[in-house]
């Protein structure tokens, strides 16, 4: 059972940044369930400029994806290997500094204490969705890797 302990963490990568390619790839296509939650400007942005967004928002998506199961598939053949395993810890260590980072500025700005803000729902979005999932993806992309280290 402690052999396939990084694999499920990698799994749980896997699930919680497929959720955030989703998003991404459904906003690249054209769709707008959540986009509010991610500001004005993605909105306003797909208006104006709807093909260069889409395929912003497709390669990002694709990216995404990639950083998701990557490793877990790398998990399945015996665990992410040198440059690989490098890439991972990076992409891991991004996640959660960016996530945490994000949430806690995030926090701050809907206290008030910066003044009034420009898009709250932008903001609360960020700091309820989107900041902490970054947060949660990274931290078990580097438990995945952390269990999966050789001793």
């Amino acid at each position: 059972m402690i052999r396939h302990r990084p694999l499920l963490w990698f799994a749980v990568a896997a699930a919680l940044g497929t959720a955030h390619a989703a998003a991404s790839l459904h906003w690249a296509l054209g769709g707008g369930v959540l986009v509010d939650t991610v500001g004005e400007w993605a909105r306003s942005w797909r208006e104006t400029s709807p093909v260069s967004a889409g395929f912003a928002l497709g390669t990002i998506g694709v990216g995404k994806l990639a950083v998701a199961w990557v490793p877990w598939v790398a998990g399945r053949r015996g665990g992410p290997r040198h440059g690989l395993r490098l890439a991972a810890w990076l992409a891991a260590s991004g996640l959660v500094l960016y996530g945490l980072s994000s949430t806690l500025a995030g926090a701050v700005a809907l206290t008030g204490l910066l003044g009034p803000l420009d898009d709250p729902v932008a903001t609360r979005g960020h700091v309820l969705l989107w900041d902490p999932l970054f947060l949660a993806w990274g931290l078990a992309l580097g438990a995945g890797l952390w269990a999966g280290r050789r001793r």
